[in-house]
């Protein structure tokens, strides 16, 4: 079994940082590059962010809420550059992510036979 902590790193903080990749570079404001360099992995990285390739677990996230978080987060960063800032609303998100059991989908998905719907641990 997954523990939430690893269900973060394995598969939501890629599918975030897919997501916001693809806002930012659709969007024209970055290159590739610039938000390899902003989120501190690869161009290649980003490019299969892009196309679907890195953090398919995005189509579990595809909440309002999330989707408009991602936006906010693009549109401040196309002033501000500062990774901290990066860092601190993807910290945010996975913290929104857990506490509104949005990746228990994702947990259901990767464990097997997980009631999910028994399973509480992240409301604590």
């Amino acid at each position: 079994m997954h523990l939430p902590s690893e269900l973060e790193a394995i598969a939501v903080i890629p599918a975030l940082r897919s997501m916001l990749a693809r806002e930012l570079v659709a969007k024209g404001r970055m290159s590739q590059t610039q938000v390899a360099s902003l989120l501190g992995v690869t161009q290649a990285a980003v490019s299969n962010y892009i196309t679907g390739s890195r953090g398919k677990e995005a189509r579990y996230l595809e909440d309002p809420a999330i989707r408009s978080a991602i936006s906010e987060l693009a549109l401040s960063i196309d002033g501000n550059r500062d990774r901290m800032v990066v860092v601190r609303g993807l910290f945010d998100l996975t913290e929104f992510i857990r506490k509104n059991r949005l990746m228990c989908n994702i947990h259901g998905a990767l464990d097997h036979g997980l009631d999910v719907d028994s399973c509480h641990i992240c409301d604590d």
